[in-house]
């Protein structure tokens, strides 16, 4: 099945999923990511979930895990309990089947921010996005990490012309706004 992608380019999916109105979809498809799973990547602290929580986080992909992470790290004398909730394994989801990239969309969802919110609100959020890369490099050195991360340089191609101006259209008016 060809599902067409809101930036113009196409994303290809194996299986018919029936619509279910949430996630996680009934018999997800191995990703060559995690055919060979670290050890913890079903890690389960307790038998029971807790009754109460200081902290709730849903989801054990890059946001909830990097949420948890910097709130221990960043909070030395932080004591409230954290409870991560996972459908399935960490990284299972959306983080866990992109092939390892990490990279701004600034052609994605940027446009959205821009018409929500102007050109500096849009900026702002690719400039988080961007500050991400030598955030997420340092921790794997502090921490570590053994992994296959490489900083690297990426492009962009458009699979067609509309889908390229309308790319071009966001370049320009963020640079005519000199955000």
């Amino acid at each position: 099945m060809q599902l067409p992608a809101s930036n113009g380019t196409v994303a290809a999916s194996t299986a018919e999923t029936p619509p279910t109105g949430c996630f996680p979809v009934p018999n997800p498809g191995e990703c060559f990511w995690q055919t060979q799973p670290h050890p913890k990547s079903n890690h389960r602290s307790t038998e029971q979930l807790p009754e109460h929580s200081d902290i709730v986080i849903i989801g054990a992909g890059y946001a909830g895990i990097s949420t948890a992470y910097h709130i221990v790290k960043d909070h030395k004398d932080f004591n409230k309990s954290i409870t991560i909730l996972e459908a399935r394994g960490v990284c299972s989801g959306a983080t866990g089947r992109n092939g390892g990239h990490l990279r701004p969309d600034f052609y994605g969802h940027i446009p959205t921010y821009i018409d929500r919110a102007g050109a500096r609100a849009g900026a702002e959020i690719a400039e988080f996005e961007i500050a991400h890369l030598p955030a997420l490099k340092k921790v794997i050195e502090e921490e570590k990490i053994d992994c296959d991360f490489t900083l690297t340089r990426t492009i962009d191609v458009w699979c067609n012309g509309e889908a390229a101006a309308k790319a071009k259209a966001t370049f320009d008016s963020v640079v005519a706004q000199k955000c």
